[in-house]
């Protein structure tokens, strides 16, 4: 099932960058999951940058309609890569998420443009995901993609708190 989503943060998309590749923001976007075991790692990549995060979740904290599939932590791996950029500061990236444990393909394409008003960036990701499941995948993927506006509207929050801080 794919998804479009949009993030808007208040900053250029230099600033945004920089953001993204800081291990520390990378911290703070999982703080909310409470992850004992996460690591993170940023690796620059001449002008562009791939933030990894690995780890794993226990099914309680999975979303109900993943949850009742799983019977154990799930281990996981989000590499979220992001290409040099453009003289306007646009840039294009991937996310590719792999899910140790349970029957899940995730993955999308990314682009980060200035924003019209020329204070702010959009960040466009086209998302797909994958639950191979008989008879109720694709129910399970409606319900975890249903919660996309609201890991959006965290991040923005969480995203213009950083940079208004920085």
């Amino acid at each position: 099932m794919k998804k479009r989503v949009t993030i808007t943060y208040p900053a250029s998309p230099a600033r945004v960058a920089a953001m993204l590749a800081d291990p520390a923001y990378q911290r703070s976007r999982f703080e909310r999951l409470s992850l004992e075991d996460a690591s993170i790692d940023v690796a620059v990549r001449g002008r562009g940058f791939v933030a990894t995060v690995s780890g794993s979740v226990p099914p309680s904290r999975l979303p109900a309609a993943a949850a009742r599939f799983v019977r154990s932590a799930v281990s996981f791996g989000l590499t979220e890569s992001w290409g040099e950029p453009a003289a306007d500061g646009a840039r294009v990236g991937s996310l590719d998420a792999t899910a140790k444990g349970a029957p899940v393909k995730a993955g999308a394409t990314m682009s980060m443009r200035p924003g019209a008003d020329g204070d702010s960036t959009q960040v466009t990701i086209d998302l797909e995901l994958s639950v191979s499941v008989p008879l109720v995948g694709r129910s399970v993927e409606e319900k975890v993609l249903a919660q996309t506006g609201r890991v959006v509207a965290d991040e923005e929050r969480r995203g213009a708190a950083w940079l208004a801080t920085a």
